[in-house]
C-alpha cells in the first residue's frame, strides 16, 4: 500500500509527533511504501525539533520517500531547512495524495 502522511503536530506535542514517527516506521516494516511525509502548518516545527530531527532523518533514509516542509509554513515560522527536508507546496501534497492508496494525517 502506498501512503502519504501529513504531519500538523506542533513541536510541543512530543507524544503526538513520536506516534507519527512510530507509524511511519511500522508501516515501512510491514512492507508499505511511504511516498511522502508532508509537514504542514505547525508541523514544520516538529520536523526540525532537535529531539525529532534524528529520527525523521533516519526514516527518510529508510523509506526513500519525500519529506517536504510546507513552503508557506516555513516562511511563517522562519524555519531553517535541514536535510532530509525539502520545501514544497500544497500542489506536491495533492499530487502525492492522488497517487497514494491512503492519506494519514497526524494533527
Amino acid at each position: 500500500m502506498i501512503l502519504t502522511i501529513i504531519i500538523r503536530t506542533p513541536a510541543n506535542e512530543a507524544r503526538r509527533w513520536q506516534q507519527a514517527q512510530h507509524f511511519v516506521s511500522d508501516a515501512q516494516d510491514q512492507g508499505h511504501t511511504i511516498r511522502q511525509v508532508f509537514f504542514h502548518s505547525a508541523g514544520v516545527l516538529s520536523a526540525v525539533h532537535h529531539d525529532a530531527l534524528p529520527t525523521w532523518h533516519l526514516l527518510a533514509q529508510r523509506t526513500g520517500g519525500e519529506f517536504l516542509l510546507c513552503s508557506q509554513a516555513v516562511e511563517e515560522h522562519r524555519v531553517e531547512i535541514l536535510a532530509p527536508f525539502v520545501v514544497g507546496g500544497l500542489g506536491a501534497l495533492v499530487e502525492a495524495a492522488v497517487r497514494a492508496d491512503k492519506v494519514v494525517s497526524f494533527v
